[in-house]
């Protein structure tokens, strides 16, 4: 379903149209792609062309099922999985300019709760597991984001580096992945300030290096975040429309620990957004929120995300 749909497309949307994660078999270690799909929605290929320090307070919910999935080597079934994670990302932009782009640099760190439940295998029979774990997260490192701006049109480059910062031990639930990820990424937005219509995708390119622990190779993903949304109110101070995010698994999965085979995760995901635009005294600050479903999801968790942000700048 998912490719006849990105195959509908008009040529620049289905270029843009392939994305992260979600369902009944697995797709990379854990059923999960190490970059959070849905983290981005309205505007997201604006880099602001003022210099400054953007703090941005993220709320990330997941909860989701799964027919089955391999963790720490093992494959579970029947599998029921709930993230919240609170992500704080710094990003400095400079006065800088490199091609006619706006120089940025920043990064996230995370504290995140993880509850999961599932049943396996043993040689006496199915067993049922439940588990839970808090902790810091893995961080993301943006050595460089460029932002360019023309009109109505922003667009925006950057990588991604994921550092595995947090704990991981096997026979666990980890909040830890164990890997190093590279993930550039390309922000689009049609803006037009007279009619307010925001037009806005990012996509990631995932790639994540090899579980030493686990023996297990996730293949690679292409990830889609979008926004379609109209601004309203005084000054446009308000939008609000619709969010999504399309997941597609580009390459196998592989080594000893891929008990499953070669599985590839797609997913569509939809829902509602808003956004806010408004001053805490001097500082200016804006709040976002969405909800995403996904609709269809294959060989990954399918389930709900929900968004919550607030951004100030300094």
């Amino acid at each position: 379903m998912i490719k006849k749909i990105l195959h509908a497309m008009p040529g620049p949307l289905a270029a843009l149209a392939l994305f992260i994660a979600n369902h009944s078999a697995q797709a990379v270690e854990t059923g999960l792609s190490i970059y959070p799909k849905g983290l981005t929605a309205f505007m997201s290929g604006v880099l602001p062309p003022q210099e400054g320090f953007y703090l941005n307070d993220i709320y990330y919910y997941f909860s989701g099922s799964a027919g089955r999935e391999v963790r720490d080597g093992i494959a579970e079934f029947g599998v029921n999985t709930t993230l919240n994670a609170d992500f704080l990302q710094a990003m400095f932009v400079t006065d800088w300019h490199f091609l006619g782009a706006t120089f940025a640099y920043g990064g996230l760190v995370d504290y995140a709760w993880a509850n999961l439940d599932a049943q396996f295998e043993t040689r006496i029979g199915g067993l049922g597991l439940s588990a839970n774990n808090n902790a810091i997260g893995d961080s993301i490192l943006q050595p460089a984001i460029l932002g360019w701006h023309d009109g109505d049109l922003n667009w925006n480059l950057g990588m991604n580096v994921y550092i595995p910062t947090g704990a991981y031990q096997t026979r666990q639930l980890n909040i830890g992945r164990n890997v190093w990820g590279f993930m550039p990424q390309f922000g689009f937005t049609y803006f037009d300030p007279q009619t307010g219509w925001d037009v806005s995708s990012t996509l990631v390119f995932v790639a994540m290096t090899n579980n030493t622990a686990t023996n297990y190779q996730s293949g690679d993903i292409l990830q889609l975040d979008w926004g379609i949304g109209k601004h309203f109110g005084e000054g446009g101070a308000w939008e609000a429309g619709l969010t999504g995010n399309i997941v597609q698994q580009v390459g196998a999965d592989s080594g000893a620990g891929a008990r499953l085979g070669p599985f590839k995760a797609e997913s569509l995901g939809v829902g509602p957004g808003i956004s806010y635009m408004t001053k805490i005294g001097s500082t200016p600050t804006s709040f976002a929120a969405q909800w995403e479903r996904d609709f269809d999801a294959h060989n990954t968790f399918k389930g709900d995300v929900v968004v919550a942000s607030a951004t100030f700048v300094f």
